[in-house]
C-alpha cells in the first residue's frame, strides 16, 4: 500500500465498501434461513478463511518491519480491535439477524456513530466537530424516520440483546482502529498487515466459540460458495481497503461514512427484492444521507472559512 489516500479518493473508496457491506446483509440472511447454518459457525468460518487468504499476502509485511519486535501496546491493541471488531460485533450481527428484522438491526447500526462520538469528545484530534455533530444528529433522525421504532416480538431477548451490542462495539472499536491505522504502516507494514493480524485473532476466537457453543459446523454447497464470496470479497478485500481509509478519515467521519451501509441495505432491497419505500422511508434516506455528507463536507467547509478569515 502507498502513501494515505487523499480525502475525496477515500470517500469514493468507502461508498464501495459500503454497498458491498450491505450485499453482506443479504447474503447472510440467505444463509441463515434458507441453508440453515448456525450464526457464529458461519461468522467464524467466513473471518478464519478471509485471514487465511490475506496472511500470504501480507507477511512480506509483517516481516519486513519484524512486526514480533513490536512493542506490547501495539501487538495487543490490534489483537484487542481483532476481537472486537471480526469477533463480538459480528455475533453479535449474526444473532440479531438470525432473529430481529432488518428494519430493527439498522436501526440499531445507524446509531454507531453516536457512541464513536461519544469515545473521542476527549480528543482535541478526533472529537467531531459542532457541525459534525449536526451532521450525525440528522443521519439519527433519518434512520429513526426511516426504520420507526417496532415492537420487537417476545421470546428474542437474546437476539435483542446482541443487536444492541452492535453500535456499542463497533463504535468503541471505530477510535481504537483509526489509532492503529495511523500507525499501520510503521507497526505492522500497511493496513494489509494490520487488517490480517486483527482478523485472525477475530475469526480464530470466533470459530473456537462456534466449536465449544455449536459443534463442527457442516455446510451445504451454496453455504460454501456464499462463505467464499463473503470471506473474499466482503471481508479480506473491503476490511484492507477499510485500513487504508482510516489512515485518511477521523473516526467519526470513518463510522458515519460505515453508516452508508444501513442507507443501501434499504435502496437494496427496494432495487433487488422489491420492498416498497413509502414517503416517511424516503424522507429517512434522504436526511440520513444529508446527514452522512454534512460529517464528510465539515472539515472541508471550516477549511474554507478559515482561509477566508
Amino acid at each position: 500500500m502507498g502513501p494515505a489516500p487523499s480525502r475525496p479518493v477515500a470517500i469514493a473508496l468507502g461508498i464501495v465498501v459500503t454497498f458491498l457491506w450491505a450485499t453482506s446483509v443479504v447474503l447472510i440472511r440467505v444463509g441463515l434461513t434458507t441453508e440453515d447454518v448456525q450464526p457464529i459457525g458461519f461468522a467464524g468460518v467466513r473471518f478464519t478463511l478471509a485471514a487465511i487468504l490475506l496472511l500470504p499476502l501480507a507477511t512480506p509485511q509483517l516481516r519486513a518491519v519484524r512486526v514480533w519486535r513490536a512493542g506490547r501496546r501495539s501487538l495487543l491493541g490490534v489483537a484487542l480491535y481483532g476481537v472486537l471488531m471480526f469477533c463480538v460485533a459480528q455475533i453479535g450481527f449474526y444473532l440479531a439477524l438470525g432473529e430481529l428484522s432488518a428494519a430493527t438491526v439498522g436501526l440499531l447500526m445507524g446509531l454507531a456513530p453516536v457512541v464513536t462520538a461519544l469515545v473521542t469528545i476527549r480528543d482535541r484530534r478526533e472529537r467531531a466537530s459542532a457541525l459534525q455533530v449536526i451532521g450525525i444528529a440528522v443521519l439519527i433522525v433519518g434512520v429513526v424516520v426511516y426504520f420507526g421504532l417496532e415492537q420487537p416480538d417476545a421470546g428474542i431477548s437474546l437476539a435483542l440483546l446482541a443487536g444492541v451490542s452492535i453500535p456499542i462495539v463497533v463504535g468503541a472499536s471505530a477510535r481504537l482502529g483509526r489509532h492503529l491505522a495511523v500507525d499501520a504502516r510503521r507497526v505492522f507494514g500497511g493496513p494489509l498487515g494490520l487488517t490480517a493480524l486483527a482478523m485472525t485473532v477475530g475469526g480464530v476466537t470466533t470459530l473456537s466459540l462456534a466449536l465449544v457453543l455449536e459443534g463442527v459446523p457442516g455446510f451445504s454447497p451454496r453455504a460454501w460458495l456464499l462463505i467464499v464470496w463473503l470471506a473474499a470479497v466482503n471481508t479480506a478485500f473491503t476490511y484492507t481497503l477499510w485500513t487504508q481509509i482510516q489512515r485518511t478519515l477521523r473516526a467519526v467521519e470513518s463510522s458515519v461514512l460505515a453508516d452508508l451501509t444501513v442507507i443501501l441495505i434499504a435502496v437494496l432491497g427496494w432495487a433487488v427484492l422489491d420492498e416498497s419505500l413509502g414517503a416517511l422511508e424516503i424522507a429517512g434516506l434522504l436526511l440520513a444521507v444529508a446527514g452522512v455528507f454534512l460529517v464528510q463536507l465539515a472539515p472541508t467547509l471550516r477549511g474554507r472559512r478559515s482561509a477566508s478569515a
